[in-house]
């Protein structure tokens, strides 16, 4: 069964586009203005849905909000740890992790994995420096 694309979701993925990795609640603050009828849980169902069908990855980082990237091609990210800013970084995917790491303790069956960088972005290393 194909999805309905409506106007609310167009707009929605749109500022997803436009957005850098944001979370959903920087998609509606940004959608208030031009679209004030979409309603917040309505962005929050949408940007969810979209990381279920594929249409969006979800990214959960340590320390923050839900981030949406709509980039779905599998790549790393880095997280600025003052300001949470997060960006791509362009190193090539590593499809297999080492054989020594497929199984590990107690008995799990690695499925999947995450790598998140972190550090400080270019404008909070300058406001470090000060």
């Amino acid at each position: 069964m194909q999805e309905r694309q409506t106007k609310q979701k167009r707009v929605i993925y749109d500022a997803l586009c436009m957005l850098d990795h944001p979370t959903a609640t920087e998609v509606y603050t940004w959608l208030q203005e031009s679209n004030p009828t979409i309603s917040r849980a309505t962005v929050f169902r949408v940007l969810s849905g979209f990381a279920d069908s594929g249409k969006a990855l979800e990214l959960r980082m340590a320390g923050s909000d839900v981030r949406y990237d709509f980039n779905v091609e599998r790549h790393y990210h880095v997280h600025c740890r003052e300001c949470g800013r997060v960006a791509d970084v362009e190193l090539p995917w590593k499809e297999k992790l080492p054989k020594v790491t497929t199984t590990c303790g107690e008995g799990f069956m690695v499925e999947g994995y995450s790598v998140e960088f972190t550090g400080l972005c270019s404008s909070c290393q300058k406001t470090e420096k000060v």
